[in-house]
Formats: C-alpha cells, sequence, structure tokens
C-alpha cells in the first residue's frame, strides 16, 4: 500500500467503519495465511463528526481493553457514503499531460477544492479497450477527525482504504465483472467491478422495501458507459448473518432487467479480516487515503520536477553556479593579490616610516615661513589707530584661524571685517560672535590659503 513503511507488523488491529457501527477485528499473521483472534464492534454516535473525537475514542479504547486487545496499530476501510466518487474515460495522454488530465477532472468533478481532500484513484480498461479512470476521494477535515478519535484510542493508522478494492475480496468472488450489494444501516452500498478494478461506488439511503432497491439498482446501473453495462455479468448480495431472503425477488427483478445472473454470497470472512489480510500479505490497495510521508527532499524535487518548475529550477541551478564560480573566482583572486602584497609588504613598510619623518621635519625645512605670512596678513586687516585689537589669535591645522578681540566702534569693527572678506588668501570666514557690552566684543574664523602671488 501506498506510504507505509517498510516493516510490517505480524498483527493488526482492522477496523471496519459502518457508518453507525465500529467492527473491529484483530488479526495475525503465520507464515502466508493469516487468523482471526478476537473481534467485537462499538455503536458509533448518529452524526459521527459531531461528536467530539476524544470521547468516541475513550470508548474504543475502553471496548479494546475489555477485550484484552492491546495492539497499537490499526487499518481501517472506509464505507462508500463517507466517500467522493465518480468516472471518466482517459484519453491517448501519457506522462505530465496525463496528471494533468486527471488533476482537471478533479477539481471539476469534486465538490471540494483538491487541496482540501485525500484522493486516491485506479484505472481500468473495458472489453471493448476503452480506458477509464475511477477517483475516490474523502474530505481531509473528515479525515483529520477519524484520526483524533485513533490517537485517543492510543491507537496508530497505517492505512485507509476501501475493502471492495481489496485484493482477497476480489480474489473471492466467482466473477469480478459484477455489481455487488451490501447492507448499511441506512440503506445499501452499490458497487459495479470491471475486472477486479472498482467502476462505481454509490450508498443508496432511504431504502426501505425491495422494489425501491431494485429501482436504485436499475438507475444505477443505466448511468454506466453502455460497454461498462455489457461487461456485467453477475449481481452479488452481500446479506447480513441471520438476514432472510426478502430482497431475493428484487435482485431477480434487477438481473433480469440488465441481463445479470442474481447472487447471494456469504461472506467467509469479515471486511475487516479482508482488509488486514491484504495489509499483511502485501496485496496491494489502490484506494490508499492515508497520506505519504514525505521528507523535505521529497517535497521539494517534487515541486521542481513538472512543466514550469522544471525551468524556474534549472535556472536556479544555473544561477547557483554561477555564484558559486563567481566565488571561486574571488577566493583565487584574493590569494594572488594576498601574495602579491607578502612580497612587498617589508618595503611598502620602509616606505610609509620614511614618508612619516618627513612630515614630521618639513616645516623646518620650509623657508616660505607659511604662519608668520598668516599673522601679517591678518595684522594688516587691523586699522592703524588701534580702534580694533586681538585678545586671543588661534592657527590650527590647516591653516584655520580662530580670532576674538575688541572693538571701540561697530564701524570699526565691520571695517576690519570688510577687508578681510575681500581678500583672496581668506576663505569661509565666519562670524563666531559679536557682544556688545562698554566695548564690542567680537569672534571670527576663517581658512588662510597663500595667493600664488605672494609665494
Amino acid at each position: 500500500m501506498i506510504g507505509l513503511k517498510q516493516n510490517k507488523p505480524v498483527s493488526v488491529l482492522s477496523l471496519d467503519w459502518r457508518y453507525d457501527t465500529l467492527r473491529f477485528e484483530s488479526v495475525r499473521k503465520s507464515t502466508n495465511a493469516c487468523q482471526s483472534r478476537e473481534k467485537g464492534e462499538l455503536n458509533l454516535p448518529e452524526d459521527l463528526f459531531s461528536v467530539e473525537p476524544e470521547l468516541i475514542g475513550t470508548q474504543l479504547r475502553e471496548k479494546l481493553n475489555s477485550l484484552d486487545l492491546q495492539g497499537k496499530v490499526c487499518v481501517s476501510t472506509l464505507p462508500v457514503g463517507w466517500l467522493f466518487t465518480f468516472r471518466t474515460e482517459v484519453p491517448d495522454l501519457n506522462g505530465e499531460d496525463l496528471e494533468f488530465f486527471y488533476a482537471t477532472q478533479a477539481e471539476r468533478e469534486f465538490p471540494l477544492p483538491v487541496e482540501d481532500l485525500h484522493i486516491a484513484r485506479s484505472t481500468f480498461h473495458s472489453p471493448e479497450g476503452k480506458s477509464y479512470v475511477f477517483m475516490a476521494a474523502i474530505p481531509v477535515q473528515r479525515l483529520t477527525h477519524l484520526n483524533k478519535v485513533l490517537e485517543s484510542a492510543r491507537l496508530k493508522p497505517l492505512s485507509w482504504s476501501l475493502h471492495w478494492a481489496g485484493g482477497g475480496f476480489l480474489d473471492s468472488l466467482p466473477d469480478a465483472n459484477a455489481l455487488c450489494l451490501s447492507p448499511t444501516s441506512s440503506g445499501f452500498d452499490l458497487v459495479a467491478l470491471s475486472g477486479q478494478k472498482l467502476a462505481m461506488a454509490r450508498s443508496l439511503n432511504e431504502t426501505s422495501n425491495a422494489q425501491q432497491i431494485a429501482r436504485e439498482i436499475k438507475i444505477s446501473a443505466g448511468e454506466l458507459p453502455s460497454d461498462l453495462q455489457s461487461s456485467l455479468k453477475y449481481c452479488y448480495y452481500f446479506p447480513e448473518q441471520g438476514a432472510g431472503g426478502e430482497f431475493d425477488q428484487a435482485l431477480q427483478d434487477v438481473a433480469d432487467r440488465l441481463g445479470l445472473k442474481p447472487s447471494t454470497l456469504s461472506q467467509h470472512h469479515s471486511p475487516a479480516f479482508g482488509l488486514a489480510s491484504d495489509f499483511l500479505l502485501d496485496r496491494r490497495n489502490p484506494f490508499e487515503f492515508l497520506p505519504p510521508k514525505v521528507t523535505a527532499f521529497q517535497e521539494w524535487s517534487q515541486k521542481i520536477s513538472t512543466g514550469r518548475n522544471k525551468w524556474l529550477g534549472g535556472g536556479a541551478a544555473a544561477a547557483i553556479l554561477i555564484i558559486s564560480l563567481l566565488f571561486f573566482w574571488q577566493s583565487q583572486k584574493l590569494q594572488a593579490l594576498d601574495e602579491e602584497w607578502k612580497a612587498m609588504e617589508i618595503q611598502v613598510g620602509q616606505l610609509e616610516e620614511l614618508q612619516n619623518r618627513i612630515r614630521l621635519y618639513r616645516p623646518w625645512f620650509d623657508e616660505s615661513i607659511p604662519t608668520l605670512k598668516l599673522i601679517r596678513h591678518l595684522a594688516e586687516a587691523f586699522p592703524e589707530q588701534g580702534d580694533v585689537w586681538v585678545k586671543e589669535l588661534d592657527v590650527r591645522e590647516p591653516y584655520i584661524v580662530v580670532c576674538s578681540g575688541f572693538a571701540r566702534s561697530n564701524r570699526a569693527w565691520l571695517a576690519m571685517l570688510e577687508k578681510l572678506r575681500t581678500s583672496p588668501e581668506v576663505k569661509d570666514l565666519a562670524v563666531l560672535q559679536v557682544r556688545e557690552d562698554k566695548q564690542l566684543q567680537f569672534s571670527f574664523q576663517y581658512r588662510w590659503e597663500e595667493s600664488r602671488g605672494n609665494e
């Protein structure tokens, strides 16, 4: 079965969900056969999916404990009425085109978005050679509810499937081209088989008498394509143990109208036993609804494995390769430059030391005496009458002059400032402070650049 572990247990608890009843059976594998060990049943609420799953799970665990069934793993068969199903003819397609066709049909036929469903399918051929696919789906929300029931019962599900599609059930039929009818609490489950493959599955509810059953069967069979109808040979009825033959006449009527042979079959083994046997003996069931465990790598590879994503994945791989090559080239280039630097590092150090000494002693050998020229230039800007005088003079590198002082009048101060402002050697002149008290106090700053004409 899909998504199952390789090492299967030698015994499992098999659960047969039947709308209002849950039948269970413990089955153990011995050599190439299976044996039933213990069985029982639990009554389910009328609306199972509106009841808290923990409550049902607790009741199930108590029932199992009373029968001394302590197994931790289980397999389950689902009733037809909990599923959405459809059948359609398959065109001559292959590969990705065929998968796209399946996805499109599922989106069109199912009443819920496909992302809200667990979907299984099976393909088959009619006697005339036409290809068909039969799809079944259960809502994710519904299966999650059932899984919570099992979790509360301390059970781990290994399979959610349909016993109608199991190899054990199909092999037990005299002919696998037939209609099969099984009673339920509210009616009947009807399936159509073509070459041991499911071609139809439907729940017939509110069928209280034989004539109504016959009418529903004829309507359902009439919806099959003509080539599938012609392939049907039998109409099998699986009565509950101890049931009477009140539906024999209805089956005979259906058989006469459809040209089928009616047959009442007693099930030597329960659906729960057949399901467990299929699981333990590795008989594949195509209708498996247990989500497979997907690794992170598988999830990533699936996303880029089809259509447009292949190009995106290829482009991403190419981009990664190019970036890797660029980083490799960069590392090689850096290594070469590092080796080149090591070869000249001693000489560069000697040159830097020599330059530092030149900067240190250069002012001692400068014959232009720029600082004295700066002071003389500033002094020439002051008036000869002594109306403006300096309190503090600060010459900073590189020739930033900060001067503060006093003036007897605002007129004398502005005349001195204007003379400095118009001088080509004065750059970025800015007044820092002007304050009038008994005498005008000022502070200004500028950058001095010796003009070429004075050199």
